[in-house]
């Protein structure tokens, strides 16, 4: 179960493993590391609730299969996202509300000494 996450965000995972179960599709791959450039911090309040936007790479190696490419490589990525988190008070943690892609970003954009690398 994912807690960390708001419903909307819930939802969309759970429909896209329902619709990968009923195509008989599955995923292989590997979490490599994230790199967050925290010079990108957009940090708000509204409605009484704290609200940070984020720039978030995601390095990793997934592949979707689906019986017809089941030789094909699994290919390593990079993938750029602006992450949306609010602040519960109740829970006292951060929620996750928002995933948005980063086409065409520049990629001197995620470098530099605001940018911090996690390696899995």
């Amino acid at each position: 179960m994912i807690n960390t996450a708001a419903d909307n965000i819930v939802k969309d995972y759970e429909e896209n493993i329902q619709f990968a179960k009923t195509n008989e599709s599955y995923w292989k791959g590997t979490a490599l590391g994230t790199r967050i450039d925290l010079g990108t911090i957009k940090l708000s309040k509204e409605n009484e609730q704290y609200r940070v936007e984020i720039l978030v790479e995601f390095h990793n190696k997934p592949k979707r299969y689906n019986g017809f490419n089941d030789s094909e490589p699994i290919v390593e990525t990079f993938e750029e996202y602006w992450l949306a988190l609010t602040y519960n008070e109740k829970f006292k943690r951060w929620i996750l509300v928002d995933v948005k892609d980063c086409y065409a970003l520049n990629k001197e954009f995620i470098e530099g000494n605001d940018v911090v690398k996690s390696e899995f």
